[in-house]
């Protein structure tokens, strides 16, 4: 009888184990191959176009570079280094949505210019078009003066992570540019979102249309909207020493006359201006200067900001040649073609002499302003790109800021300068 119960409770055993067998083929089966369908992915097809200058790419342990010249498919994490004048477009595709030689529009395309360097860490797209998973990017950049990017849906959501020594991004479908330097890193939002962790606090941060944040060590700055001043963090209100911003210069036509003064000094409310001061004869400079060096490709509109003041100024106007006034502002750029060319503003308080508000020598001849003596002047130039391609000159780079006073006496003050952008 023992026996006979043994048999049962094994009969039953088996039974049992064998309806659940079943249970698990037939739900564990639909259900697997529903999730590798929903869940498995392949990368996307990636192309780099370099379009100037020197563009190299590096596998993963690897030190030797490779040089880039023609459209390239690029498989795999790899690193891109540009050097100073290059110039390169990464793009991102579905894999059947690449054909060779057809105009099919990107998910991403990264503009990338100037010394950068860029990592690809991964690339995803679901195999199946059933899938609801979205395009996924990860970039990781380490330098980078502007990085443009857009990203696109393409009949399926695409999510864009860039990393950087500083912090990192989410972006969704919009555009934006990254700036990577060696303390900070921007990110700035023309259209779409971003959505930024600070370091520090873990706490996320959305940054909507035409806003943009800083981040560094100490974590995420406060959020701006508007445009992105170049100087902001070089030192444009003198509110630091000059040492380690900026340069002053002096200069004179006669060794054996003053070449002028350059001073910071501090006003009764506590900002920070700097005077330019000189009595003598015959031709003199004094200022201040600023290498820059800051690709500006892609931006959408180019100001200059000051506030300034002309206290004292012996020649008329801008002298005989309009090329003495008493404060200067000058910008060094680079072209299209790599040629260094130069943007010039002048301000002046006597007239007289019939001299010409105008530098006859300059390139850039724009009309110098005159403004009250003694008095602060709020000075603002027009976007400077379209007057730019009116020329048929289409800035790459800023590469210097000078502001200096020039002629035989002068006494004037520069209270700050910036020099704005917007993405």
């Amino acid at each position: 009888m023992n026996k006979f119960k043994r048999f049962e409770t094994v009969a039953w055993v088996i039974l049992l184990t064998a309806f659940c067998m079943c249970l698990i083929i037939a739900i564990g089966t639909p259900w697997s191959v529903r999730w590798l369908v929903m869940n498995t992915t392949r990368p996307l097809k990636v192309i780099i176009q370099p379009r100037a200058g020197t563009v190299a790419q590096q596998e993963p342990g690897s030190t030797t570079a490779i040089l880039l010249s023609g459209n390239t498919e690029i498989t795999g994490k790899r690193t891109f280094q540009l050097s100073e004048n290059a110039e390169a477009w990464l793009l991102f595709y579905h894999p059947e949505g690449y054909v060779p030689g057809t105009p099919t529009p990107p998910i991403i395309t990264v503009q990338l210019y100037g010394e950068t360097e860029l990592t690809i860490e991964s690339t995803q797209t679901p195999r199946f078009a059933v899938s609801r998973l979205p395009n996924q990017v990860t970039l990781d950049v380490r330098r980078g003066a502007n990085t443009q990017i857009a990203v696109e849906d393409n009949d399926r959501a695409t999510i864009l992570f860039v990393r950087t020594p500083h912090g990192a991004a989410e972006m969704d479908r919009g555009a934006y540019t990254v700036v990577v330097e060696d303390d900070q890193t921007e990110f700035a939002v023309s259209s779409g979102k971003a959505r930024i962790p600070d370091p520090v606090s873990g706490e996320k941060f959305i940054l909507g249309e035409l806003q943009r944040a800083e981040i560094t060590a100490e974590g995420l700055t406060e959020i701006y909207t508007g445009e992105r001043d170049i100087l902001r963090n070089r030192n444009g209100n003198f509110e630091l020493p000059l040492e380690g911003t900026w340069e002053t210069f002096t200069r004179t036509a006669f060794a054996d006359q003053s070449s002028g003064t350059v001073r910071q000094a501090t006003l009764a409310d506590n900002r920070h201006i700097i005077l330019m001061e000189r009595m003598g004869q015959g031709f003199s400079e004094a200022g201040i200067t600023q290498e820059i060096n800051q690709d500006i490709r892609g931006v959408k509109s180019l100001r200059v900001r000051a506030r300034l003041r002309v206290d004292t100024q012996v020649l008329t106007v801008c002298g005989s040649l309009g090329t003495e006034c008493p404060v200067m502002i000058r910008i060094k750029y680079t072209d299209q073609a790599g040629a260094v060319r130069e943007w010039l503003q002048g301000f002046y308080v006597k007239e007289g002499d019939n001299n010409q508000p105008v530098c006859q020598s300059c390139e850039w001849q724009a009309t110098h302003i005159k403004v009250a003596p003694g008095i602060w002047h709020n000075y603002e130039s027009p976007d400077l790109l379209p007057l730019m391609q009116a020329k048929g000159i289409d800035p790459v780079a800023i590469r210097q800021v000078d502001i200096y006073a020039s002629g035989h006496g002068y006494g004037s003050a520069i209270d700050e300068v910036a020099i704005l952008v917007a993405e």
